[in-house]
């Protein structure tokens, strides 16, 4: 069931002072329609004024009972939050739901996920091999946009927000608004320099931004760079679960790898403190050193069994 047309009213003109007031992006606003139009299709046909908390309760055990994950029900639960107090805010709705009495499921905390040396190039490889065939400028796009994703840590959105004017060649520096409006610096180097300039002499623009659609007359969206991603992701055959978002996890987690101290990563990641890095990174950061040192022949005070050589052959 959709939202009905009330609530889909309301909550558009939420969305609308949010990305005015720069609160909310393009993507959390798609992202945020989505959790909402999946909680409404469990609750039914109900508006937003007509909202009790065992509607909110309910739809978390019917949640649950589907087996839906516990990470997928917090972020629909989140978007809830964020529209009902937005609508009693701004007088839309008077019902008295005590938003810090809801109750979410745990989330397990799991380590950062991130492409290794050896998948990045597998990734980048799919690129380059379209690339031999002819410099389309879908292609060039494309591959500009990995490489300075890679390059800088930058998240998706904040990419795709580029302006052209907002670049800084001589100092290879990009000046964005970050997450929460802050507004902060990107720094690139050589493979987003080359790409960028190459894409830039290639594509005939008549927008602003840096990453336009094929025919350069608006702002490349989300949603098209996700179609492309998903083609790209299939075709590396790289087994692990991904996301856009991994390039960021991979650009810290390398630095953090090749010795760049975390107060570094933290600012370059454009984060309020250094425990949000801390919180996402140093579990990731203990575990691939470790296994950087381990050795099989450091097991070797282990008494070897008859059956020892076989193992290889195990499935």
């Amino acid at each position: 069931m959709k939202m009905n047309k009330e609530n889909n009213k309301l909550i558009e003109e939420c969305f609308k002072k949010a990305r005015i007031t720069d609160e909310l992006c393009e993507i959390s606003v798609i992202k945020y329609r989505e959790s909402l139009k999946r909680f409404f299709r469990s609750v039914g046909d109900k508006s937003f004024a007509d909202l009790e908390m065992k509607d909110i309760e309910d739809y978390i055990f019917k949640a649950k009972k589907r087996g839906n994950s516990n990470s997928g029900i917090v972020s629909v639960i989140y978007a809830v939050k964020w529209a009902i107090k937005k609508l009693q805010a701004q007088g839309f709705i008077k019902n008295k739901i005590d938003l810090d009495k809801i109750c979410k499921p745990k989330i397990k905390k799991q380590d950062v996920n991130y492409l290794t040396k050896e998948e990045i190039e597998k990734f980048v490889s799919v690129m380059k091999k379209e690339l031999e065939s002819g410099e389309a400028i879908r292609k060039i796009r494309t591959m500009t946009l990995y490489v300075f994703l890679l390059e800088t840590g930058a998240r998706i959105n904040e990419a795709l927000s580029i302006k052209i004017k907002d670049i800084d060649f001589e100092s290879r520096e990009v000046a964005i608004i970050g997450k929460g409006s802050k507004p902060r610096k990107l720094l690139f180097y050589d493979q987003s320099e080359f790409w960028i300039r190459k894409y830039l002499r290639k594509q005939k623009r008549k927008c602003d931004y840096l990453f336009a659609t094929i025919s350069g007359k608006a702002k490349w969206s989300y949603n098209d760079v996700c179609r492309s991603f998903q083609r790209y992701r299939r075709l590396s055959d790289i087994s692990k679960k991904f996301t856009i978002h991994t390039f960021r996890h991979t650009f810290a987690t390398q630095l953090l790898l090749n010795g760049v101290p975390l107060n570094q990563v933290s600012f370059l990641l454009g984060h309020a403190n250094l425990e949000t890095t801390m919180k996402y990174y140093i579990g990731t950061i203990k575990i691939a050193e470790a296994k950087q040192f381990m050795k099989d022949e450091y097991f070797d005070f282990i008494p070897k069994s008859k059956f020892t050589k076989k193992c290889d052959g195990l499935d």
